[in-house]
């Protein structure tokens, strides 16, 4: 048996194994984390996307007195920031009114479902976010957010 002195030069190849393989489990470990911190983030940012549309679809109504056919109709002067565009902090937004611009709803749901977000939204005219486990292609219809959801009591 030969024992290691000061003198001998490099690693073996397990030692070099082991170091690899603790590597890579931290490095898997922090990729989940940051995942789950982004996705996190984006929920968050949709809702308050939400609550921003709900105000602008708000003040829209009260000049044009109605609420917008879209998000496009809505424009920069009323929302900026880059909602007009219908994508914001990994989501897509979707504005639709009906009954003749006396309602409306607003959807927001996963670009990527369960890599940019996990949950989907609707808010309407009575201006409460609900929320929807896994339906990523919920859609507005402009009259009533689609059922199924749950009330975001915050």
């Amino acid at each position: 048996m030969k024992i290691r002195t000061t003198s001998d030069k490099g690693f073996t190849l397990v030692e070099l194994m082991i170091v690899l393989m603790i590597v890579v489990l931290l490095a898997s470990i922090s990729t989940v984390g940051a995942l789950s911190m982004r996705v996190q983030a984006n929920e968050s940012t949709a809702k308050s996307s939400l609550k921003s549309i709900a105000t602008a679809a708000e003040n829209y109504r009260v000049m044009q007195f109605a609420y917008p056919a879209d998000l496009a109709t809505l424009g920069v002067s009323y929302l900026g920031g880059g909602l007009e565009t219908g994508l914001k902090g990994g989501y897509t937004f979707q504005l639709k009114s009906a009954n003749a611009g006396e309602t409306f709803t607003c959807t927001a749901a996963p670009k990527s479902q369960n890599y940019t977000g996990v949950k989907s939204y609707c808010l309407d005219t009575s201006n409460l976010i609900y929320v929807y486990d896994n339906s990523p292609n919920l859609t507005a219809d402009g009259s009533a957010c689609p059922t199924g959801g749950a009330p975001f009591g915050g």
